[in-house]
């Protein structure tokens, strides 16, 4: 029972993946950089920004696959690169103005987005999903 559990996950889980592929909107970033901002604006260490190591540390990816992915995002005018003084290998990077706004909508619309998906559902089965969701996160991190 819990295996053909897990393969209905996976195959919803794979229509998510799919929906969304399928949905990408023209002017949209790809996933990858989107996900590279989202690292970069978690990860900065104040207004200094965040190593290129940690973001391929983070996002389990090489460090020449981190630089193209921040080059691309620097020519769009998101992201600039900081060096020190003391070491010129030692690169940061951070987002610039132009790169929290764009975030700053996306969130917004993930928001609205969710808000009419949890409008659609109910209150009920909204309050329910949040309750699984917790106590599966809950499990995965061994917390009782």
């Amino acid at each position: 029972m819990h295996s053909s559990n897990a393969e209905k996950i996976n195959e919803i889980m794979e229509k998510f993946r799919r929906n969304r592929i399928n949905k990408k909107k023209t002017g949209e970033i790809p996933r990858s950089e989107l996900n590279l901002l989202k690292v970069i604006k978690m990860n900065s260490i104040e207004d200094q920004g965040a190593t290129m190591s940690s973001l391929s540390d983070h996002l389990e990816i090489s460090k020449s696959a981190v630089s193209q992915m921040v080059n691309h995002l620097e020519d769009e005018g998101y992201i600039e690169r900081l060096f020190t003084k003391n070491d010129r290998r030692l690169v940061y990077v951070r987002l610039t103005v132009e790169g929290e706004q764009y975030m700053a909508q996306r969130y917004q619309k993930f928001l609205q987005s969710m808000t009419e998906i949890f409008n659609r559902m109910g209150e009920k089965d909204t309050e329910e999903l949040l309750r699984l969701l917790e106590k599966l996160y809950d499990i995965v991190n061994d917390k009782d």
